[in-house]
């Protein structure tokens, strides 16, 4: 990831929405995520300071990029995951296991979801006989 650090002075407010705003469509290519770390603190000041996250293919991967060639090596991915799964062993789950960006309702949601049709299912009993 390259951070990028905006400096804004005399300002009133915020110049974010809120404290962290995600960027994961193609719709805004320069960067992923910006984050403006005066809301954390609370301050009181005329200036502030924006850090915008660029993803790049250099250095460690943080994010999906969403192109033609990680599209087709998820898909690999994805076949072998699915064979692994079937063993009963292991469950992938989340951001990294569907290959997309979560917010974090979402996040929770795959997670709750995926326990209700996996886990559940497989702890719960036959109805009694009648």
């Amino acid at each position: 990831i390259k951070f990028t650090e905006e400096r804004h002075y005399n300002t009133n407010g915020y110049i974010l929405p809120k404290s962290v705003v995600n960027y994961p469509g193609m719709d805004v290519p320069d960067f992923t995520r910006a984050i403006e770390y005066k809301y954390f603190l609370e301050q009181k000041s005329p200036h502030t300071i924006v850090v915008k996250e660029t993803s790049s293919d250099v250095g460690d991967p943080y994010y999906p990029v969403p192109n033609d060639r990680n599209q087709e090596l998820f898909a690999k991915y994805r076949q072998l995951a699915d064979e692994l799964e079937k063993s009963g062993k292991v469950i992938f789950a989340g951001r990294l296991a569907n290959y997309k960006y979560f917010n974090m309702d979402q996040a929770l949601d795959n997670a709750l979801t995926l326990w209700e049709d996996t886990i559940m299912k497989m702890h719960q009993q036959p109805p009694a006989p009648q």
